[in-house]
């Protein structure tokens, strides 16, 4: 057992104690003020060096090292989601409606852990080593709101590379996936609104009904996937939401819908973009209605660089053992970790947090948990990947 993971197991307690503590009180998006307060006062307390953003939530901390070298940076997100917890899921939040529902406890605890086994070994450290707890993962807005306010430029240096991670309850606690290439997905949203003619229900001919065509375009949409796209693409392209209408005997004049395009390529996305728009204005033509097609691009892919993925493989080797490496594919869900990677050569990692035997329900469920053995797994995955950013 590497000197990392036996301190980080003694710390296991300390650890289990800091993640108990963030679940019982989650905070969803730029509201997470009590997180941040925990965050802070125990980076302080480290002797950790806090780097002011001027924002609410969210903290940064400097760890200078006794030696000189290069910056090297690990992340972690920090809000919760909008979801009850049941009251049988072992430890519970005690705020109603509100949830750790995908882990960013987990990670916060995982990068607190891994700041004070660097803390420890500070004066060995050749170079510096910067802790990102960024707010609002789930709105995918925190990373760029911490760029915005001046994250690169506040630093000595803008780090030369980052790490991070994030439960994965298919992988057992004990395994760790280290993926080249793309491990989350680019996602773009899309706004279509349809303009018809409003009338009464009992006279359609004088009407042009934008209900009817967005149906069509509902079941037109399914194509792209299906007959538009290279099979071996992942991609999502997807409506959400469909709004139109009133309990009124009237036929609607506008509808819009919204939805999603993911993909693990930039130009999946962009043609999927535009055979969507395509699509819809065509549809739309053939229904009488007019069609305007907006899209809102929200993260890039999430893409582990081969040099990344060579140095995440050295220091998962170190922490968890070449036998407990997996390769599982990437997800189709988005991280706004990627907004950081498009400035510095990132990699992400999936820790496994699954109970061994047991069925783990995925992120986004009110059963959702993880075994937290893995805490100590994951603050000294995230220290060694530091080690070895700073050895290059």
């Amino acid at each position: 057992m590497s000197e990392l993971l036996s301190r980080a197991q003694e710390l296991s307690p300390t650890l289990k104690a800091i993640k108990d503590d963030i679940h019982r009180h989650p905070e969803l998006s730029f509201e997470e003020r009590r997180t941040t307060g925990i965050i802070r006062e125990r980076l302080t307390q480290l002797g950790i060096e806090l780097i002011d953003l001027g924002m609410e939530t969210g903290a940064v901390g400097l760890l200078r090292g006794g030696q000189s070298g290069p910056t090297v940076a690990l992340r972690a997100d920090i809000d919760a989601i909008e979801q009850q917890e049941p009251a049988d899921n072992g430890v519970v939040s005690e705020c109603p409606g509100v949830m750790h529902a995908c882990g960013h406890d987990f990670h916060t605890t995982c990068l607190l852990g891994a700041a004070q086994l660097l803390a420890e070994r500070r004066e060995e450290l050749c170079g510096n080593v910067v802790f990102l707890f960024q707010p609002a993962e789930e709105i995918t807005q925190g990373a760029a709101a911490m760029i915005r306010h001046g994250l690169w430029d506040k630093l000595p240096q803008r780090p030369e590379r980052l790490f991070g991670l994030h439960t994965r309850p298919e992988i057992p606690c004990g395994q760790v996936g280290v993926i080249p290439g793309a491990v989350m997905s680019g996602k773009s949203h899309f706004v279509i609104t349809l303009t018809g003619v409003t009338g009464h229900c009992g006279s359609p001919h004088k009407c042009v009904d934008v209900i009817v065509a967005g149906a069509a375009i509902v079941n037109g949409i399914q194509t792209i996937v299906s007959r538009n796209t290279d099979p071996q693409e992942p991609l999502v392209c997807a409506v959400f939401s469909i709004n139109a209408g009133t309990p009124e005997n009237f036929v609607p004049e506008t509808l819009t819908m919204t939805g999603d395009v993911r993909a693990h390529s930039d130009a999946v996305i962009e043609q999927t973009q535009n055979r969507l728009k395509a699509l819809a204005e065509g549809i739309a033509a053939s229904y009488q209605c007019k069609c305007e097609v907006r899209f809102i691009p929200e993260v890039p892919v999430t893409d582990n660089k081969p040099e990344m993925t060579a140095l995440a493989r050295r220091a998962a080797c170190a922490i968890l053992g070449a036998e407990n490496i997996v390769q599982p594919r990437g997800d189709m869900g988005s991280e706004d970790f990627a907004v950081f990677g498009q400035d510095v050569p990132a990699f992400f990692y999936w820790l496994g947090t699954g109970f061994p035997g047991q069925h783990n329900p995925c992120w986004h469920n009110e059963h959702f948990r993880t075994d937290d053995d893995a805490l100590p797994l994951g603050a000294a995955l995230l220290a060694q990947s530091a080690l070895e950013g700073l050895k290059g």
